[in-house]
């Protein structure tokens, strides 16, 4: 298992550990509350943002996994696969703006 390239001492990881966790839930939680939404008001648009928010946490939980749990795949595979998920989520943001 390999520590975070950004651990540079002490306490840094119990802030990596913290946010991710933090992110992982407060994304879950605003997923479930846009399914919510879907279903009371049935906006198509909230569909955007119910995959927005779902990639977000599968993003951060491997993210979390890979990084403190179990090593499950090389760091440049999670840098790729993290940056091609941003960039979805992203793409994902500009269709719910633009579209009618």
């Amino acid at each position: 298992m390999n520590t975070p390239p950004f651990s540079f001492g002490p306490g840094f990881s119990e802030i990596f550990t913290v946010t991710q966790l933090s992110i992982i839930a407060i994304s879950i939680l605003l997923m479930v509350l846009s399914i919510t939404i879907y279903r009371n008001k049935n906006l198509k648009r909230i569909a955007f943002a119910i995959a927005i928010f779902a990639i977000f946490a599968i993003q951060h939980i491997i993210n979390y996994v890979d990084a403190k749990v179990v090593d499950i795949m090389p760091d440049d595979m999670r840098y790729a696969m993290y940056s091609s998920m941003t960039l979805v989520i992203i793409l994902l943001f500009f269709l719910a703006m633009v579209k009618k």
